[in-house]
């Protein structure tokens, strides 16, 4: 059973969401989830604690007064509000955006300024159409952004939860390992470590062997096996880790990709620290790629190197070599971020599959992996 969170962590959070209302001159903020994942389901485990495997809502948060949410099922709304008690007020209703417009009216609200977090891409835009017309004297303002940076700044209850993760989740790697017998399909193969994560209290997860879902193919035990995981734990959060297996030595370019992947990333470790841009970060790992003599492709890659990882799998802050400038704000005390670069060289040498989650802090980050080793293991 892992550290659970509670109402003073509820209303450490309401505090800061609200002092930073009254810096934005919000009056009210209009929060929007969805049951999945990628992006929405984090808004809503923030706020209510509550994890949300499915369906569509919306939580009227005003800076003085009483929350209320609204879930496209009632018996979802019913649930939320006895789980954890953190919002009581929780109706359901299909057409949830009408409701919430009722409410703001009751409340005398629909005239002020009003922050709309889940703009970009959670809320529909025949849900956002649906408060234009219901609220003509409000002003609507995107608020993705201030609610992002708001929760991208984990709480020590938070770091706690992480860890119990990352001890989950390095033991059902480990069982990954040891269970592994030449003859097993790929399903077989996953079979223990997803046990495991069950057993341990597990909401979701993804898992890749060599970059393809597990399926009914004979597990090939001859070249380089890399197994990945991504696993959501009973706190609502998120990692990723990969443990990858030679069954043959390491070419030379393997290795000296290997050792430069994971002495730049020592280096960008000590220099993670709040100011500090991502891109500059990205900057370190392709400028010791090309010391190592390895050359960089010359169009960069979409791939987030670095990303924020919380109660989504990806979060605010993302960077892609592709989009630098998307997003670039400096780092800050508490953020945590998923480090995992795609190294964008010519040469066809076989990626090392590093995967880990940095603590940035003021002295720098701080893996909360601790001791898992991101080298092959050579079997």
């Amino acid at each position: 059973m892992g550290t659970k969170a509670t109402f003073a962590e509820r209303d450490m959070r309401y505090e800061r969401l609200r002092n930073a209302m009254k810096e934005e001159g919000f009056d009210v903020l209009l929060i929007a989830g969805k049951g999945h994942g990628w992006t929405g389901r984090g808004y809503f485990r923030w706020m209510i604690d509550f994890h949300l495997w499915g369906h569509d809502g919306m939580i009227l948060f005003p800076l003085e007064g009483e929350p209320m949410l609204t879930m496209t099922s009632a018996g979802v709304a019913s649930m939320m509000a006895k789980t954890t008690g953190w919002i009581t007020d929780c109706r359901g209703d299909w057409d949830i955006t009408p409701k919430i417009v009722e409410e703001l009216k009751h409340r005398g609200l629909d005239k002020g300024k009003i922050g709309v977090a889940g703009h970009g891409f959670i809320l529909g835009a025949g849900a956002f159409k649906v408060l234009e017309d219901g609220l003509p004297d409000a002003e609507l303002v995107n608020a993705d952004l201030f609610m992002d940076r708001i929760r991208a700044i984990r709480s020590p209850l938070e770091i706690q939860q992480y860890k119990e993760l990352w001890a989950m989740s390095k033991a059902a790697m480990e069982r990954f390992v040891t269970h592994l017998e030449p003859g097993m399909t790929e399903k077989e193969a996953s079979m223990e470590s997803v046990r495991y994560i069950h057993e341990h209290g597990a909401r979701d997860y993804l898992i890749f062997l060599n970059g393809n879902v597990p399926g009914d193919r004979i597990v090939e035990l001859e070249d380089i096996l890399a197994y990945h995981m991504e696993i959501c734990n009973e706190s609502g959060h998120y990692n990723e880790l990969t443990v990858t297996l030679a069954f043959r030595d390491p070419t030379p370019d393997e290795l000296k990709l290997m050792e430069t992947e994971l002495e730049v990333y020592e280096k960008i470790q000590k220099a993670a620290k709040p100011g500090v841009m991502m891109a500059d970060l990205f900057e370190m790992f392709e400028q010791a790629l090309v010391d190592a003599g390895f050359d960089i492709k010359d169009d960069p890659l979409h791939h987030y190197e670095f990303h924020g990882q919380g109660l989504d799998w990806i979060e605010w802050p993302t960077f892609a070599p592709n989009d630098p400038d998307r997003n670039q704000f400096p780092l800050e005390e508490g953020m945590v971020l998923n480090y995992h670069p795609a190294a964008n060289i010519k040469q066809n040498v076989r990626k090392t599959g590093i995967n880990d989650q940095i603590l940035i802090t003021k002295d720098g980050a701080v893996r909360l992996s601790g001791d898992w080793d991101m080298r092959w293991r050579v079997v």
